[in-house]
């Protein structure tokens, strides 16, 4: 499998991460929410408690497992270990739709744009014109 697209983070042991998952996203938006500060396990804990039944050690070794994969950093303060993001939502977001891409529409973004507004299929005429204005704008801004 050409591992060529994947642009960010291998393992100490070269192994390439191409996927977030479910839980993992949830921990690294409730990160970036509160970026730059610093987080504890049990703040990022209490808050994904709020919406799910979830173990402290689940959210302890997930966190642990973002830091390996290079997607937080951490540092040791006496005993508390303390999280930061270490690449900014957009890049994350970017990167990984980037990867779906490729695997999925094997590298052709146009169907995949046409899919993320909703245009799965055969474009028609209107369409197309709607993915011309929506990238327009996208240069504009």
């Amino acid at each position: 499998m050409d591992k060529s697209w994947v642009s960010w983070r291998t393992s100490a042991r070269g192994a390439s991460f191409t996927a977030i998952g479910p839980l993992e996203a949830s921990i690294l938006a409730a990160i970036w929410e509160r970026d730059p500060e610093a987080v504890r396990v049990r703040d990022i804990y209490e808050h994904l408690r709020e919406k799910r039944t979830i173990a402290y050690t689940t959210v302890m070794a997930v966190m642990g497992n973002l830091a390996k994969k290079g997607l937080l950093t951490c540092d040791k303060t006496g005993v508390t270990y303390l999280y930061r993001a270490a690449i900014p939502a957009d890049q994350v977001a970017g990167e990984a739709l980037a990867s779906l891409v490729t695997i999925l529409y094997r590298g052709r973004t146009g169907a995949a744009a046409a899919h993320l507004l909703g245009l799965e299929g055969e474009l028609t005429e209107e369409q197309l014109e709607q993915l011309r204005d929506y990238a327009s704008g996208l240069l504009k801004s």
